[in-house]
């Protein structure tokens, strides 16, 4: 396929193309022809692999015919945020109705190795909310309405929900909501257990619950202090990770107990009054969510637990923390800054960096403890994100060493740490 041609001078071929009007030693002073060089695209090496060019052959290169397609609309299945029951805004008398048509098709998968069996003699299938028909839906809700969900506590539905309650840096920013839900089912079931049952089934229903909850509790507060408390623990900040442990843990138990007092004031079950809905009185993961509901309608959300040595930060705080950790995180592993801008451009940068971050923690309204932790983070983070940048560096080293032509279109040369300390200085004393 011809492309062009690329008019040069005679010499262009071996000293490289000069830009017009410059003062070249090598330049010809003879008023030749131009001549031209042809360019042309194959796959492959031809008859002359060494002359320069490259012509393909017909079997190598068609002419393509007319192309058509068909504009598909956008699959909304497809673009919808699938998030673990912990995380949704909301859990309504539908998302109850489509949830427990669901459980009728659920299986136990056992893995082993790189195998896995499951319960069913079936092949298993996925069934989305969009493969249910309306009258079937219908029909399961007259069922619900006419028998209700039975006595039994589903506790394999409990612990699915609770599945994915663990903290990492895709979520920090819903960690509170998380906590209110794991504080408001272990209420709503504590509550339901000692309703409904007496003697040993209730001790061990309650033992059931005991052990559940702690079990989700010290897995969020586990993920939380092994991904955020680890990076300020990286950053110098040592026992950081614990702190934020030992508070997650009293954040969640201060929630369920004040969860517990607001249910045990609340006649919380009376609005659910009409007789097609009292099967969700047995729905826990619905009866949740009118909790919270209600609590947040009263405004009788629990309050922040006081701060103590063990576990110091609040349920604010750890958001902020959390948030903090995940920007700074992303920043370190993928730096945005434009390395060919003079270094002392980088510790302005940074100072309006710190700026920023110490008005975002004031208007928040974090623990005085919190604050002074992420101000001795910054200078930590700079260091870390300049030992990135250095990294990116090095690896610009090595395509120059192999292509020097490129040495002058990239960075090779480290970031001046000291040029941009004293920059940053400045620009913070100068506030």
């Amino acid at each position: 396929m011809f492309i062009g041609k690329i008019q040069t001078h005679s010499y262009a071929g071996h000293m490289g193309i000069s830009p017009a009007g410059t003062k070249n030693p090598f330049a010809s002073k003879q008023t030749t022809q131009p001549q031209y060089d042809q360019v042309e695209l194959g796959s492959g090496a031809q008859n002359h692999p060494y002359s320069g060019a490259y012509r393909p052959n017909a079997n190598q290169m068609k002419p393509l015919g007319p192309i058509s397609y068909t504009q598909a609309a956008p699959d909304s299945s497809l673009m919808r945020e699938i998030l673990p029951p912990s995380e949704q805004a909301s859990y309504t008398e539908e998302d109850a109705l489509y949830n427990q048509y669901m459980k009728q098709f659920r299986v136990d998968i056992y893995l082993y190795g790189d195998g896995s069996e499951n319960s069913s003699s079936e092949p298993l299938k996925l069934i989305t909310k969009d493969d249910i028909a309306k009258e079937d839906l219908e029909k399961f809700r007259s069922e619900l309405a006419e028998n209700g969900l039975g006595d039994e506590i589903d506790w394999r539905g409990v612990e699915s929900d609770l599945w994915r309650i663990g903290i990492d840096f895709d979520n920090v920013q819903r960690f509170e909501q998380k906590a209110d839900y794991l504080a408001s089912r272990y209420a709503v079931l504590k509550d339901r257990i000692q309703t409904q049952f007496t003697g040993e089934k209730q001790e061990a229903e309650l033992q059931k619950l005991e052990q559940i909850y702690t079990e989700a509790k010290e897995t969020m507060a586990n993920s939380y202090a092994d991904s955020i408390g680890s990076f300020f623990e990286d950053l110098g900040q040592s026992g950081a990770a614990e702190d934020m442990k030992n508070s997650v843990l009293a954040l969640v138990d201060q929630k369920a107990e004040a969860y517990t007092d607001f249910l045990s004031q609340t006649d919380l079950y009376a609005g659910v009054t009409g007789p097609d809905q009292l099967w969700l009185k047995q729905d826990d993961g619905y009866m949740a969510a009118q909790l919270r509901k209600s609590a947040a309608a009263s405004q009788a959300e629990p309050q922040e637990q006081p701060v103590k040595e063990q576990a110091p930060y609040d349920g604010n705080d750890l958001t902020f923390a959390g948030i903090c950790a995940k920007q700074l995180s992303q920043q370190l592993k993928e730096p945005s800054w434009n390395m060919s801008k003079p270094d002392a451009e980088l510790g302005q940068n940074l100072a309006a960096q710190y700026s920023e971050l110490q008005h975002a923690a004031e208007k928040a309204g974090v623990s005085g403890k919190l604050s002074k932790m992420l101000t001795a983070s910054f200078r930590p983070y700079m260091d870390r994100l300049m030992d990135s940048m250095d990294s990116m560096i090095d690896q610009n080293r090595e395509w120059v060493s192999g292509k020097p032509w490129m040495s002058s279109l990239i960075r090779t040369k480290h970031i001046d740490r000291t040029s941009v300390y004293q920059s940053f200085q400045n620009a913070v004393s100068r506030g």
